[in-house]
């Protein structure tokens, strides 16, 4: 039986979301391994942080009395030089590497022939949801 061939723009979303989620997972990985190992280098002592999740405190209580009060969800960008914004980042590329593939999956749309403008429609409307979802402006 003769294996069918995939077509080109799903060979290259399905590249860019397995490479992009095996950075993520190593940066996810190694961040909180080293936030353990240097505590001095992390936003938020660990040491504090556990015991404070651990005691039962609601999210808001473990902010307030490990980092002083939430500083929103994009802290990471003012904090990469700390292991916890490292790990962070990591989180962000693996959410945002479906954009990031559906991008990629739009421009392999435009060299096909012909050109399927209504997945390219569709990838490129979903790239544009996830990329205002992620910067705050787009809220469900």
């Amino acid at each position: 039986m003769e294996k069918p061939k995939i077509p080109f723009p799903q060979i290259v979303y399905g590249k860019i979301i397995y490479w992009l989620c095996i950075v993520a997972a190593f940066i996810c990985t190694l961040g909180p391994v080293l936030a353990i190992a240097f505590p001095e280098r992390n936003f938020m002592d660990p040491h504090y942080l556990f015991f404070s999740i651990w005691d039962g405190n609601s999210p808001e209580a473990v902010w307030q009395q490990v980092g002083g009060g939430f500083p929103g969800g994009h802290f990471w960008l003012h904090s990469l030089n700390t292991w916890d914004g490292v790990t962070q980042f990591g989180l962000v590329v693996g959410c945002f590497c479906a954009c990031l593939a559906l991008l990629g999956t739009a421009v392999a749309f435009l060299w096909m022939k012909p050109r399927p403008y209504g997945w390219l429609g569709v990838s490129l409307f979903i790239a544009i949801m996830i990329l205002l979802s992620a910067l705050g402006i787009y809220r469900v």
